[in-house]
């Protein structure tokens, strides 16, 4: 949902499920390689928009099971290494937010090491 210029993760308390698909769209139109890359790029910038709503979005996600589901399958990596890198990857980024001074971008090689497999 957009307020002026602002995007916002969170819609009505859930997880904005428009967003999720231009990430995925957006990752979709790149080779291979890069798809992760480029959608935990597109995370980040909307997470450091509003790191308070983007952390309350990541707890949302953690209990929407069709969104994970989705999420899972974009990841090149067996079904059971998928739900266990997106979990590591939330927690990752849910305990960076909620720092008093959340850098995410910084976090971005941890971020990719376990969505990427380095594992």
């Amino acid at each position: 949902m957009t307020e002026g210029r602002a995007v916002s993760a969170v819609v009505d308390g859930q997880l904005d499920e428009r967003m999720v698909n231009r990430a995925l769209e957006a990752a979709a139109g790149m080779p291979p390689k890069h798809q992760v890359r480029d959608a935990v790029e597109k995370v980040i910038d909307v997470a450091e928009m509003d790191p308070v709503a983007a952390r309350e979005a990541l707890w949302s996600l953690r209990g929407d099971r069709t969104m994970m589901e989705r999420l899972e399958a974009h990841l090149s990596l067996g079904a059971k290494r998928a739900t266990f890198a997106l979990g590591a990857a939330i927690q990752l980024a849910g305990a960076e937010l909620a720092s008093p001074d959340p850098d995410l971008r910084s976090r971005a090689p941890e971020l990719l090491y376990w969505l990427e497999g380095g594992w």
